[in-house]
């Protein structure tokens, strides 16, 4: 049972983050299929169960630089595609497997005129860390959160037909089973973390599992709104000396508290530049950050764009 519609665009921005809720919320994994052609975006989905709800999610969002607080695996079958992140810009061929990671700005357009269909398998980030967890593979958490670039993988023509076909018959399970559904893609989501993601070096090299207060601080800070005094509050909530939570964040996770803390500031700057009217210099400072240019320095390195530069992006013309 295959429902297909235009998807049309009103108030992106405040929709969008609507339906981001909403996801979250209501479904914490899903599939959506997509179709790209003569310059339109359509949906194909399959779970009219929310649809009563009026959630969709805004596939025209895909061509403007946004970000969403849940993974995104993406399959490209058919076509080709322009996936600009965190300022890189690739080409895409039939066959691609990209692993969106939470806060990745990003944006993905056609190359030229011909028939684009591809494949998105969400994940709310409990849910990813719920399988990581079951994998017990830390190495897999450390590339996911600190790789410069969205990892992305050629595949076999057929390894991209067999894989469409799962995501194809998580999509049509969502419209009769959502419970069953739901299985499926976190079932599909281990084997593809595990098989591309997981790092091969031998046991000995492997990340060291972080202690479990390391983890729930980490967690705890991640839901944090008010990070203008992020660092002092993390101090407080720290069970040791502030040098020792610096060198367990070095060892466990590879980047200093002060590194984490500004990729959470912004992840949040992303979203304020997105309210209309917001000015860099009030976000900058809401956020923390004494210097402007220190902002901009940081911005700029993580996400290849300056704020006003990504600011421009989402009202320039396609």
């Amino acid at each position: 049972m295959l429902y297909i519609c235009l998807v049309k665009t009103q108030a992106p921005a405040q929709t969008f983050a609507v339906q981001q809720e909403r996801f979250l919320s209501e479904t914490r994994t899903a599939v959506f299929l997509y179709l790209l052609q003569d310059g339109e975006v359509y949906a194909m989905n399959s779970f009219p169960h929310l649809h009563k709800q009026g959630f969709l999610l805004n596939a025209a969002e895909i061509q403007t630089f946004h970000l969403h607080e849940f993974a995104e695996i993406l399959l490209l079958v058919k076509g080709h595609l322009l996936h600009e992140v965190n300022g890189s810009h690739h080409i895409l061929p039939p066959g691609s497997l990209v692993f969106v990671r939470p806060y990745d700005v990003h944006r993905l357009l056609p190359v030229n005129s011909e028939r684009v269909v591809f494949a998105s398998l969400t994940l709310a980030s409990s849910v990813i860390r719920e399988l990581l967890d079951y994998l017990c593979a830390p190495s897999i958490l450390r590339c996911f959160n600190t790789a410069p670039e969205a990892p992305c993988f050629q595949l076999s023509p057929d390894e991209a037909r067999t894989l469409m076909l799962q995501m194809e018959r998580v999509s049509n399970e969502q419209a009769v089973a959502p419970e069953t559904s739901t299985l499926m893609s976190r079932v599909l989501a281990a084997q593809l973390f595990a098989g591309y993601l997981l790092n091969p070096a031998p046991p000995a090299r492997e990340a060291p599992t972080p202690p479990g207060w390391l983890v729930r601080l980490r967690e705890e800070a991640e839901t944090w709104e008010d990070l203008k005094n992020a660092t002092r509050r993390l101090h407080a909530r720290s069970p040791c000396h502030p040098s020792h939570l610096c060198k367990s964040f070095m060892r466990y996770f590879d980047e200093t508290p002060t590194a984490f803390l500004n990729r959470l500031r912004l992840r949040q700057a992303v979203r304020l530049l997105h309210e209309p009217g917001a000015k860099i210099t009030a976000v900058a400072a809401e956020l923390g950050f004494e210097s402007l240019s220190h902002f901009h320095r940081l911005f700029k390195r993580l996400y290849g764009l300056t704020p006003a530069h990504y600011r421009r992006a989402q009202s320039a013309p396609l």
